[in-house]
């Protein structure tokens, strides 16, 4: 699957579930390991559990490799590692405190 399918998909995910804000960043020149990031927001702990969760069947179901997941106890951050696309799924708190965003700032948007 190529990596704008990829994307497609999870991000479909993430909408299908009301996730806000949701961007996405090709990062293939500043990281060996991704090619990209999908960041999103949801409204409380359980509502990212919920997107990620959601990410998680679809990626099952279209045999997108899932490397791993953290996060799911506390739900404040999922990571959902895709091997070459990164999910982080916060609640707004938690995207404010750490500015993924800023991070990797200047990347070119995918979608």
């Amino acid at each position: 699957m190529n990596l704008e399918a990829q994307l497609t998909t999870v991000i479909n995910a993430i909408e299908e579930l009301k996730g806000e804000d949701i961007i996405s960043l090709k990062v293939l020149e500043q990281s060996v390991d991704i090619e990209a990031i999908v960041i999103a927001t949801g409204r409380s702990s359980q509502h990212v559990r919920s997107i990620a969760h959601n990410v998680k069947i679809e990626a099952k179901r279209l045999n997108m490799k899932i490397i791993g997941i953290e996060g799911m106890q506390t739900g404040s951050w999922v990571l959902i590692d895709l091997a070459e696309v990164v999910v982080h799924i916060m609640t707004a708190k938690t995207r404010e405190f750490y500015k993924l965003e800023k991070l990797w700032s200047g990347k070119s948007d995918c979608k």
